[in-house]
């Protein structure tokens, strides 16, 4: 562990890596997600819809930036894909881009599946579950060296 001078450095959300392998930081991710029940007075999932998203630790507020495909079940029971809509409804399952309004700690869940699952909440409840597909990172300033002493055993 490194010895912090200053104990307002460490923030929830951190995560402790080696420095040669710092763990990915991003704003902007692709996701899958499962939509459950979406609230009653917002009964669709559009571009611009925000909520917050709670990532291992981090709890932020997420823009819905594009909505790739979506796929949904008709009157028949089938499941039909849609690409690019324009919105989409609960119990549905789509694959979209997510805007945070800072950069998160993450990583795809094919790699480290406790860093890439997620859930989305909006006014207390839970309407989607998802995992992260695809990131874009995010450059972040080192700790400054006057802050940190060494590592110790």
């Amino acid at each position: 562990m490194l010895n912090i001078n200053d104990e307002n450095l460490v923030n929830k959300g951190d995560v402790i890596c080696l420095r040669d392998q710092p763990v990915p930081v991003s704003d902007l991710f692709e996701a899958e997600i499962d939509i459950m029940e979406l609230l009653s007075y917002k009964p669709i999932l559009s571009k611009g819809y925000t909520c917050m998203i709670h990532i291992h630790t981090v709890a932020d507020e997420v823009t819905i930036k594009d909505i790739l495909v979506s796929y949904e079940k008709n009157e028949k029971g089938e499941i039909q894909e849609k690409q690019k809509p324009q919105f989409t409804k609960s119990f549905s399952k789509i694959i979209c881009r997510v805007q945070t309004r800072i950069p998160i700690p993450l990583e795809k869940h094919d790699v480290i599946p406790q860093m890439g699952r997620f859930t989305l909440r909006d006014e207390g409840k839970t309407i989607a579950v998802g995992r992260v597909i695809k990131y874009k990172p995010t450059k972040i300033a080192a700790l400054p060296a006057e802050n940190v002493q060494g590592a110790t055993e």
